[in-house]
């Protein structure tokens, strides 16, 4: 399907209120079985694939996701023998939109890739941008009012945390305010220094909020130990509806990532 008739569909549907979930606002968030898309949206650099296939092993080695349920994205061919689907922005529009979550089910969506200031992430190749409006669309078609978990890992994406994303039925958390740059897209780098940090909180679980706050931490400890500014300040939305939300802990399911040696922007 061509880029400008896909869109079009998400703007015809969007316009006329269908949802694929119809579950209320105030949907229980403890125990929720997630229905994962992960997306890594840029075939020069593995970083974002790195972290893409690390967050779905852990996923399902937890348990906590629907069996079958974990759609990984990549313009990595490499990647794409080894499990991943072909990627790109349609690919990722279509994932999202077939999330369709059941009673005491979730969406929970990582999107990796550079980002743009005042635009949103950008998908290579192609430079397919996709904005915090189209996501909010995009989410409402496949999640509607069911427990949602956004996280858009690039620089200045910030902008995700903010206006029609940030509903009472979401958690957004991202690498950066909208108008500061993230750091870790380089040569050398396992993965970026947000990536690595929500992983590494991840790892330990618990509330929504504390996740947030050790990732946003690590990033602080991290950027300054390498001496990179400005700070990227990581941004967040924890929608009402969702601050009790408990995730479980997701450890690493393979030996631990070496630590990045160079500190480049994302």
């Amino acid at each position: 399907m061509r880029m400008r008739a896909l869109l079009g569909l998400v703007a015809v549907l969007a316009m006329s209120g269908l949802s694929a979930a119809a579950q209320p606002a105030g949907a229980q968030p403890v125990g929720i079985r997630w229905r994962a898309v992960l997306v890594a949206g840029d075939p020069t650099l593995p970083v974002w694939d790195n972290a893409a296939r690390a967050l779905a092993e852990r996923l399902v080695a937890a348990g906590v996701v629907v069996p079958g349920q974990v759609t990984r994205l990549s313009a990595r061919p490499q990647e794409v023998a080894s499990g991943a689907r072909p990627g790109g922005l349609p690919a990722a529009i279509e994932a999202i939109q077939a999330l369709r979550p059941a009673a005491g089910e979730g969406c929970l969506v990582f999107l990796t890739m550079h980002g743009a200031q005042d635009a949103g992430l950008v998908f290579a190749p192609g430079n397919q941008v996709l904005t915090p409006n189209l996501l909010d669309k995009v989410l409402q078609l496949g999640c509607g009012n069911a427990p949602t978990l956004v996280v858009a890992s690039g620089c200045y994406t910030g902008s995700f945390a903010t206006g029609a994303m940030a509903r009472d039925n979401r958690v957004v958390l991202t690498a950066a305010r909208p108008d500061r740059s993230s750091f870790g897209c380089g040569a050398g780098f396992e993965l970026t220094v947000f990536d690595d940090c929500l992983l590494q909180s991840l790892a330990q679980g618990g509330p929504v909020l504390g996740i947030r706050e050790r990732t946003r931490d690590c990033v602080q400890a991290e950027e300054t130990r390498r001496r990179v500014a400005p700070p990227s300040e990581p941004a967040a939305h924890l929608g009402a509806g969702l601050r009790g939300l408990v995730l479980p802990p997701l450890p690493a399911t393979a030996a631990p990532v070496p630590p990045p040696r160079r500190s480049k922007t994302g």
